[in-house]
């Protein structure tokens, strides 16, 4: 008997060796945002921790991509949202600094889902939230980098009836933006023309 028990268990450890013997290993910079990420979270007034994930996480599309969207799904993909979600939340401490890095990300981004769709999402929130700012940062793009920037953020499927991006668009309004709330309006009309 105790030998078929010990069988079993070398052949379960057997089973199991390649998930341990191929574990992915990540990046440098996945590394430092993960870590820099649960320090925060352990902490998460911390102004020296928030600075220091604020710092880590990616400042332009590709470093955003190898880290939560690589096409072998590996890196931090799986929990990319908890990631992400953290960072846009940092936009009440640091606006400028938030704002400037997601739309540095998303100027050059298309849509996908998971990672590219919670980015997406989150900057819809930081302009919902402070409008001021990114409505500052958005005019200092060039045209071609602001109208591509607006049409990533319009390319979702439920674009007709997202209430955030509405709130956006009133928001912009309202801040005498007119002409940036008409090129958003655009780019929703345009995204509806293609799903019909």
């Amino acid at each position: 008997m105790v030998n078929i028990i010990k069988k079993h268990i070398w052949l379960l450890l057997l089973a199991l060796l390649p998930l341990f013997t191929f574990s992915q290993k990540l990046s440098p910079k996945s590394k430092q945002i993960k870590a820099a990420w649960e320090a925060l979270n352990k902490q998460p007034d911390s102004k020296e921790l928030q600075l220091a994930y604020l710092k880590v996480f990616p400042s332009n599309k590709l470093d955003f991509i190898a880290v939560f969207d690589p096409d072998d799904f590996k890196q931090l993909y799986n929990e990319s949202n908890k990631y992400i979600d953290s960072f846009i939340e940092l936009v009440k401490y640091y606006p400028v600094q938030v704002i400037d890095k997601v739309i540095n990300i998303g100027k050059d981004m298309k849509w996908k889902a998971d990672a590219t769709g919670y980015l997406q999402h989150g900057i819809v929130k930081v302009g919902i939230n402070q409008t001021k700012i990114f409505s500052k940062k958005l005019n200092s793009l060039s045209s071609k980098q602001k109208v591509h920037l607006i049409t990533f953020l319009a390319n979702e499927e439920g674009i007709k009836h997202d209430q955030n991006y509405q709130k956006l668009t009133n928001a912009l309004t309202k801040i005498g933006e007119k002409a940036l709330a008409n090129k958003f309006e655009a780019a929703r009309t345009e995204r509806k023309k293609e799903k019909e």
